[in-house]
């Protein structure tokens, strides 16, 4: 299927390979909340219906160490949360708290709270923490390392005597089990810090400095995470303060067009320059558009014509727009 560009088609009939995407962003109906396409279930159980449909399709796109974003209403994603829970691991329900929102100027007259928020599901795949934790519990993985600290010790009790002089293991137990931690003779690696090996550096003696061989482990940490789920982030918390942009959302004849800079803040965080994002529910093409400004590859699906149409040109508008060395020069 032709990639960077929305399809007219229902995204449950898409002929995409397992497991190709590494970021969905899916912003499907609420069911009854704003817009016809909102109304069209005849009950909110056949609505949940569709919605396990569409997290198993999810499920057979995403990469395990893929990223899936799922939005919802305040009041109705819970129901949702329960289904998509089944097939991924739930990382945060991050709260979207529009701070433009204009139902705060009826405050007065609601019985609760003034609702003015909305919910982003945020999932893993088959790859989260445990990956990375399991990384420490494969020391074939930092045979290299391993290799190098152990090329000249001719009898394990050294190993024990030198680590017991450092004094810091209140037990004996404690210091076998760490000393075989950190030469990686049993079934985990914990790279030693600097004053045990030097401590260790003469007797056993080490052909390389501290420094060489942690940048060494530390490159195979790397290498080892990359191919784990990307997520950077070092500003924002699971309640994502963003204006609903009414400047530019109301451009677009869509009853539900979400911000730019949230959608960019989303794909940055989430995902890595050409990767490739799926939006199963394209409406306006805010997030299809915005995957080709942050550079990633974007696949489109939407069942209206219209929002088709609308969303391809707005991805075309975004696509000749000069780059800034072209501006530059």
């Amino acid at each position: 299927m032709e990639l960077n560009r929305i399809h007219h088609l229902n995204f449950l009939e898409n002929t995409l390979p397992d497991k190709c995407v590494q970021l969905i962003i899916a912003d499907p109906p609420y069911f009854e909340v704003k817009g016809k396409f909102d109304f069209i279930w005849k009950s909110f159980d056949d609505y949940l219906k569709d919605v396990e449909k569409w997290a198993i399709e999810c499920k057979r796109l995403l990469a395990d160490n893929g990223t899936l974003l799922w939005y919802g209403h305040a009041k109705k994603i819970a129901y949702a949360q329960v289904i998509i829970d089944r097939y991924f691991n739930l990382e945060n329900n991050l709260v979207w708290n529009k701070t433009d929102c204009q139902t705060i100027k009826g405050i007065k007259d609601y019985h609760c709270f003034a609702p003015v928020t909305e919910r982003i599901l945020m999932y893993s795949n088959e790859i989260d923490m445990r990956y990375i934790n399991k990384m420490y519990y494969t020391p074939s993985l930092f045979k290299s390392v391993i290799d190098k600290l152990n090329k000249n010790i001719t009898d394990r009790q050294q190993a024990f005597d030198l680590l017991r002089k450092d004094g810091r293991y209140s037990s004996e137990q404690s210091l076998k089990t760490q000393t075989k931690y950190k030469f990686g003779w049993g079934s985990r690696f914990d790279m030693m810090d600097e004053k045990i090996y030097n401590l260790c550096k003469q007797e056993l003696k080490f052909e390389f400095s501290y420094e060489e061989i942690k940048n060494e482990f530390d490159l195979i940490v790397r290498n080892h995470l990359s191919k784990g789920r990307f997520f950077k982030n070092t500003l924002y918390t699971d309640v994502l303060c963003f204006s609903q942009e009414a400047h530019i959302t109301r451009k677009y004849n869509h009853d539900t067009v979400k911000p730019e800079t949230l959608s960019r803040v989303l794909i940055k965080t989430c995902s890595r320059p050409n990767d490739l994002i799926l939006v199963p529910f394209a409406g306006s093409g805010t997030e299809c558009a915005m995957s080709i400004k942050e550079g990633r590859n974007f696949i489109g699906f939407d069942i209206e014509k219209k929002y088709v149409d609308m969303g391809n040109k707005r991805v075309k508008s975004v696509t000749e727009q000069p780059s800034m060395f072209q501006i530059a020069s």
